[in-house]
């Protein structure tokens, strides 16, 4: 299982809202944004109260976003939703309806039967015992390509162009491939999966669990989103996902629809960095392109800059503060002195939380955090890519100049374009919507 796979958060609460779309969705666990309009007078009790936990709200996607790391705050936060008439869609609830549609019950394969292949590309056969995939034997015969399968099987093809799924059907007397988006392959390869145990290890403080990927192989996109999002993000194991132990019966409890057994293992992992917590790291070992963006914006914002050899002097109006990095999971604020977690500079919302902080307390220039951090945002990774590209789609209709400027700077364009390109080629899938990126491409060609 990849931990790269690119998701939007909202499109697997779809079916949670097909009554009602509630004002506040869970999007990460601690992390609320509003999906919905709210009546003025209810959004002013609303900033009261997120005033009243000492926590700053910001625009992520577009969206009214608010986080509480500390879960006596994420509680106090949900109990005073009631009292003002907020609704709020939870983990905990999107976890109840993702037990009420997967049925714990294992559908038997039929029988094993010839099957022509269109190709003889790379193909491989769920075995619902391991949950893996094992390749198949491709037959040759007067230059036509067969190959045995089960019946309801799900079968994957792999090519240059990517992978493909097929269920093998049996109309009449013919035995047949149907093409299936992999979602719907992946959520009838749950239905056939046999049960099987998944080993978490506590960490070395015990306050934390660790399922590493190998252990629950080929999870629908449903269940692994819910498990990513309720998560918490570690640098030096991500081949992994790791939980508070208070959420640990929520994982359990949405594993088991899948047929999936939590034990606990006798062996403990280490997620702690390898750089002392808390211990600045050398301003050099960081990634230049990460963290040019933060010092672009913060001179933008009008702020002073003198680079240290372990940290940053930002002045403002308001006088002056030092920035170190950390390897921590977590950013924070001591006085004068700014802690900055690395894998903060990796992710846009986060970014923008860094920056709000050190522009209110420098008191420094407002810029739009949100539309200046895409249009700095290097593409380094696909998520950067999705990002960047999103960015400007959702900004199109409103400013198209933004859009065209989002993906033009910063040597972006040509990575942008080559995407695209793969993209009508069809040697890439995207559910981004490419007929407005190819519009925003477009007004950058000369006339």
């Amino acid at each position: 299982m990849s931990s790269h796979r690119s998701m939007d958060l909202l499109e697997f609460c779809d079916i949670c809202f097909q009554r009602v779309k509630p004002n506040l969705c869970e999007t990460y666990k601690g992390t609320f944004a509003k999906i919905n309009s709210i009546h003025f007078s209810q959004q002013a009790k609303l900033d009261k109260i997120v005033n009243k936990l000492e926590v700053t709200p910001r625009i992520v996607d577009r969206r009214w976003t608010c986080t509480f790391d500390d879960a006596t705050k994420r509680k106090e936060f949900l109990d005073s939703l009631w009292g003002i008439g907020v609704s709020v869609h939870t983990l905990d609830d999107h976890a109840k309806i993702l037990i009420k549609l997967y049925k714990p019950d294992t559908r038997k394969l039929g029988t094993s039967e010839t099957i022509d292949l269109p190709n003889s590309d790379a193909w491989e056969q769920f075995d619902p015992k391991t949950r893996q995939w094992s390749q198949v034997k491709i037959i040759t015969k007067n230059e036509k390509f067969s190959t045995k399968a089960d019946l309801g099987n799900i079968l994957k093809c792999t090519s240059i162009d990517g992978a493909s799924y097929y269920r093998i059907n049996k109309n009449a007397d013919q035995v047949m491939l149907v093409p299936m988006e992999k979602r719907a392959a992946y959520n009838i390869m749950s239905t056939l999966a046999e049960p099987i145990d998944a080993h978490w290890k506590a960490d070395e403080s015990g306050n934390k669990c660790i399922i590493e990927y190998k252990e629950i192989p080929n999870l629908p996109d449903e269940i692994f989103n819910f498990l990513k999002r309720l998560g918490i993000k570690n640098k030096k194991i991500p081949d992994a996902l790791i939980f508070e132990n208070n959420d640990l019966d929520l994982v359990r409890d949405v594993l088991s629809c899948i047929k999936i057994n939590l034990v606990k293992s006798s062996e403990t992992m280490s997620i702690s960095s390898e750089v002392k917590s808390g211990s600045a790291m050398e301003l050099e070992k960081i990634s230049k392109e990460r963290l040019q963006v933060l010092l672009d914006i913060i001179k933008e914002m009008n702020g002073t800059i003198n680079i240290q050899e372990n940290h940053i002097v930002v002045s403002g109006n308001k006088g002056q503060v030092n920035l170190t990095f950390v390897d921590d999971e977590k950013s924070g604020q001591d006085g004068t002195s700014i802690k900055i977690s690395v894998s903060a500079l990796e992710d846009p919302s986060r970014t923008s939380e860094v920056l709000f902080l050190i522009k209110k307390r420098l008191g420094l220039m407002d810029v739009p955090l949100e539309s200046t951090i895409s249009q700095h945002w290097p593409i380094i990774t696909d998520s950067d890519l999705q990002y960047v590209v999103q960015s400007a789609i959702s900004w199109y209709s409103s400013n198209p100049v933004l859009a065209v400027k989002i993906i033009s700077e910063y040597d972006k364009l040509d990575k942008i374009k080559e995407w695209n390109k793969k993209i009508k080629e069809g040697k890439a899938r995207s559910n981004l919507d490419t007929v407005t990126l190819g519009k925003i491409i477009k007004r950058l060609e000369p006339v």
